[in-house]
């Protein structure tokens, strides 16, 4: 079984949750940590983290730490997961997923 790419959106949704589960524990969470906690390689991650600074998602100073525009984005992402496994649940029995790949 050929295991489907994630779309941007979904490693942006992955980073957030790296930041935010290791701020939780009240880390600092370094470029090299996120990149192993969300699989991806470091020039891949270096791209998308300038991208996200630069959509207000993160702010990548000495750490990185997640905006409040990124704690909703989080949120509102949460949210669609949460609804289209309630859907697939309700019509294709108890097959988890995420959401499809769309361009940000």
């Amino acid at each position: 079984m050929v295991k489907e790419r994630r779309s941007k959106i979904q490693i942006f949704f992955d980073i957030v949750t790296a930041v935010i589960d290791d701020a939780q524990n009240n880390e600092s969470i370094s470029p090299t940590r996120i990149q192993i906690k969300c699989n991806t390689s470091y020039d891949k991650l270096t791209k998308y983290l300038e991208e996200m600074t630069k959509r207000g998602i993160i702010e990548n100073e000495k750490s990185v730490t997640v905006t409040e525009k990124g704690m909703q984005f989080h949120k509102d992402y949460s949210r669609i997961n949460e609804l289209i496994n309630e859907i697939n649940e309700k019509f294709y029995g108890s097959v988890k997923t995420s959401v499809p790949s769309f361009a940000v």
